[in-house]
């Protein structure tokens, strides 16, 4: 045995060194799996990640009208046929809660705004005129009225006419209103407004006291003890002014054209006036695609009266213009102008204010023209009777 292991001394050494460095392997094998598995710890604090939101237009499928039980796509042309009294109704639209909608400072510069490409049939009496963004600019002057509650008449049909047109304008329009007369402009809000149930109230609420049926008072614009707050308010947009006379509108936004921009857009001086500064106040601050003037006349600050240099004006409109929406023509806004007959006159010199002086102007900006005749026509039925019933006592 001894002679044996003496033989095999060197092999059986070598042979322990051989599973000594196996063993030895093994476990520093398992050591570096433990360290592996056990060490890797991520201070997830030291690590920033950016995420970007892919930027994906919203696109609205358009809406289509059921007549009959039959969808057809709603006509989108406007339409001539005199409308003789619109009444309200209920639309229903799908959400839009996730369109992001600037309410203020929205015409910083020629892209401002809110633009979803899907344009509206927007009614104003006897035309229509498409658009997402709208101006109803409202004589609501002595011319619109009278000295008693039949005359009135005129005036009271104007405004609740008004209600039903912003009655029916689809939730995702902006719109505003202002009203005018001579030197005065007055807005319901500063900015753009959606058309919610909610701002549609408003603007009722806000014109709901304008030149009421009753009473002994002037006109609206006739400001008394609110005169001075209601002046230095003019030049100092956009700042309301509340605790106005009875027969005024509820509260008003004035607006003058700062002088700076007549003598750019007008030369020599000339100002806006009348519904021509409301036009303005339109452009320059609220950057509609589509624009209503409900007049009695042309009145420029080029000359008195019915007189005055529409080409010029329509000039001074398109630099204006210009400058605010760009050179691109489709994107300017379209002028569309009613022209109001007095009542018991001839219509004839409506129609020669409307084309005549108008005319350049509606021409300049790709709007159209009408002309109301007779007021009646665009009253109900229970506003019929009131007036008969008013014809009775007051009509001469």
């Amino acid at each position: 045995m001894k002679t044996f292991l003496a033989r095999h001394i060197k092999s059986s050494a070598f042979l322990t060194t051989v599973i000594i460095h196996v063993i030895l392997v093994v476990m520093a094998t398992g050591f570096i799996a433990i360290k592996v598995f056990i060490e890797p710890t991520l201070d997830v604090r030291a690590v920033s990640i950016d995420h970007q939101r892919p930027n994906i237009p919203i696109r609205l499928r358009p809406l289509k009208a059921t007549r009959g039980g039959k969808t057809s796509a709603p006509r989108m042309q406007p339409q001539t046929k005199r409308i003789a009294f619109i009444k309200p109704v209920n639309i229903s639209l799908p959400p839009l809660a996730m369109i992001p909608v600037p309410l203020s400072g929205m015409n910083d510069d020629a892209d401002a705004g809110l633009s979803i490409g899907f344009p509206s049939d927007l009614p104003f009496f006897e035309m229509k005129a498409q658009g997402e963004k709208v101006c109803y600019i409202v004589h609501f002057g002595p011319a619109t009225i009278g000295a008693n509650p039949y005359s009135r008449m005129t005036g009271y049909t104007i405004r609740k006419r008004l209600e039903d047109f912003v009655s029916v304008l689809p939730e995702y329009t902006l719109f505003n209103v202002a009203c005018y007369w001579a030197g005065d402009t007055c807005a319901v809000a500063p900015d753009m407004m959606l058309a919610t149930s909610e701002n549609k109230q408003l603007v009722s609420s806000w014109m709901e006291t304008v030149n009421p049926l009753e009473g002994s008072y002037d006109h609206c614009f006739d400001w008394q003890d609110a005169s001075q707050r209601v002046r230095s308010a003019r030049n100092a947009w956009p700042t309301r002014v509340d605790s106005l006379p009875f027969y005024s509108p509820r509260w008003v936004y004035p607006y003058e054209v700062p002088k700076q921009m007549e003598q750019k857009y007008l030369d020599d001086d000339h100002a806006f006036t009348h519904w021509g500064r409301a036009v303005a106040w339109a452009m320059l601050t609220q950057k509609p695609d589509t624009i209503f003037v409900l007049t009695t006349n042309y009145i420029d600050g080029w000359g008195n009266g019915n007189a005055g240099e529409p080409t010029k004006l329509a000039a001074g409109y398109k630099k204006l213009v210009h400058d605010i929406y760009g050179m691109d023509k489709k994107k300017w806004p379209t002028l569309n102008v009613v022209v109001l007959a007095p009542a018991g006159q001839d219509s004839g010199k409506a129609y020669n204010v409307l084309h005549g002086q108008f005319g350049p102007l509606v021409k300049a900006f790709k709007g159209e023209g009408s002309v109301i005749e007779d007021i009646t026509e665009f009253m109900n039925t229970e506003e019929k009777v009131l007036l008969h019933e008013y014809a009775k006592q007051y009509r001469k």
